[in-house]
């Protein structure tokens, strides 16, 4: 999702990418600065912002600190910015003296093991058939 290919090579049948999206997915973070890039309330800009964050940084930490620091809605902003970076340096990349804060944390890491045994177990059944 980082380049105009990607956005020309989305098949969602017969729904196309809404425009929005369509910019966004063809690369208008990697060309775009605040105060072009800004997390507000509208999910788009927030995407949008989320992935100027990932693109313009090289660690977990700096980017999620950009990502808040764009402000406006930058919770939403970080919140999709760590749902990216996460899935890309993995959770030790995540500074542990953030992790170690987080409300419920037992709660959370007990449910997201849960969730990737269920992944892996539907996975093993779709070979299966």
């Amino acid at each position: 999702m980082l380049s105009e290919e990607f956005a020309n090579s989305c098949d969602f049948g017969e729904t196309p990418l809404s425009p929005e999206i369509r910019e966004v997915a063809s690369g208008t973070f990697l060309k775009r600065n605040p105060p072009q890039i800004i997390g507000s309330g509208f999910v788009v800009r927030s995407l949008e912002a989320a992935l100027w964050a990932f693109a313009h940084t090289q660690t977990f930490a700096e980017g999620c600190l950009k990502a808040a620091n764009l402000g406006d809605d930058s919770d939403t902003t970080a919140a999709i910015y760590g749902q990216l970076a996460g899935a890309y340096y993995g959770l030790d990349a995540i500074p542990l003296h953030w992790r170690e804060q987080i409300a419920m944390r037992d709660i959370i890491e007990d449910n997201a093991l849960k969730l990737l045994l269920l992944s892996q177990t539907q996975s093993h059944r779709e070979t299966q058939e």
